[in-house]
């Protein structure tokens, strides 16, 4: 099994990197569709004033 000098097996590393990846992906994903479309319906709401016309 491959090993980096500094760190665990290279495999573990891996699966890290994919693991916290994803999750960073996804997190941005979730964060775009909220400000997108957001659900909130109160037009005093501050994620209206993100997307209003005149910014």
């Amino acid at each position: 099994m491959m090993t980096h000098h500094l760190s665990g097996p290279l495999i573990g590393n891996i699966i890290i990197i994919v693991v916290f990846g994803l999750g960073t992906i996804a997190c941005f994903i979730a964060a775009i569709a909220m400000l997108l479309h957001p659900k909130e319906k109160n037009k005093d709401h501050p994620k209206y004033r993100v997307l209003r016309d005149d910014r």
